[in-house]
């Protein structure tokens, strides 16, 4: 998507992010660029599809499975940023090519491009933005891809704007849970959309339904995780100064991902993901700039 957000008073900054994509972008800036990333959506054939591509390859994220819709845009959202870094959204997405990424996959897609993933991220706006038909083929090729060994991580990321009912939104998400293998939720998100109170009533619930292997995040409470019959708790780090929100969560995502495909356990990736969330609202926008980035210790 296009990210606007104020850059003074008269002036509005350009960027491009999203969800999946600044999870995306994260998993491959935190294993030193060491993986093959691929994007799984669409854009249009305007200019500003041309540059979010040209972006993604500069991220070395790569786009054989980023679609090309003819007649059609990128979302576009605007941020509006509180005094303490909290955000508000506007979306403007109702003619996002993104919205057909399924159907372009079903009539041009080559299943060999996923057969071999070995891991496939997704979130709820990955689902809400998509007809009720098109969410149905989505979980089709999931189950299609758990039988080839791919194993699945859902994060429930609740946008209300982008659901009719939420109860829809969460038989949705109960549908994708019901996959999933790493479940990276927040507990914002399941307070909205299933009235968890607390990270442990969520974490019980998260077991009940047999994923072997989650994070509940908590903000600045940090995060309690478990995997394999063990659970561990994750202080968040301290952050001198909060300047954005906007992608905690998806850094979050991202850096926990990484360090587990590098070997990491689940406790060490927790860590090195609070670390990278700290520092990623520390700094303005979605993805933070690459010199700054440089900044920070990746991955070994």
């Amino acid at each position: 998507m296009v990210e606007l957000r104020q850059h003074d008073t008269n002036l509005l900054h350009k960027a491009f992010a999203g969800d999946v994509f600044n999870t995306a972008v994260y998993l491959q800036r935190s294993s030193g660029n060491s993986l093959d990333v691929q994007f799984f959506s669409a854009v249009g054939t305007d200019s500003l599809s041309d540059q979010l591509k040209s972006y993604a390859n500069t991220e070395h994220i790569g786009t054989d499975l980023l679609f090309r819709v003819e007649d059609a845009n990128p979302g576009l959202y605007m941020i509006e940023t509180d005094l303490q870094g909290e955000r508000r959204f506007r979306y403007w997405r109702q003619a996002s090519a993104a919205r057909q990424v399924m159907q372009c996959y079903t009539a041009h897609g080559d299943d060999t491009l996923l057969t071999g993933c070995q891991l496939l991220y997704f979130s709820g706006i990955s689902l809400a933005i998509l007809s009720p038909a098109d969410r149905q083929l989505l979980f089709l090729l999931l189950r299609k891809l758990k039988t080839h060994g791919c194993k699945l991580a859902f994060d429930a990321n609740y946008r209300a704007g982008l659901w009719q009912y939420k109860e829809e939104a969460a038989a949705v998400c109960m549908q994708a849970y019901a996959l999933a293998d790493i479940a990276l939720s927040g507990l914002d998100d399941h307070l909205a959309l299933f009235g968890h109170q607390s990270a442990q009533q969520m974490s019980d619930w998260l077991l009940q339904l047999g994923i072997e292997e989650f994070v509940v995040k908590d903000g600045s409470r940090g995060s309690l995780g478990y995997c394999k019959q063990q659970a561990f708790y994750t202080l968040a780090c301290s952050v001198k100064e909060v300047v954005d929100t906007t992608s905690a969560g998806d850094a979050f995502n991202g850096g926990y991902l990484a360090a587990r495909l590098k070997g990491l356990n689940a406790e060490e990736s927790a860590l090195y993901a609070s670390r990278l969330a700290a520092f990623v609202v520390s700094q303005p926008g979605a993805i933070v700039e690459p010199a700054v980035f440089a900044d920070f210790t990746r991955l070994p």
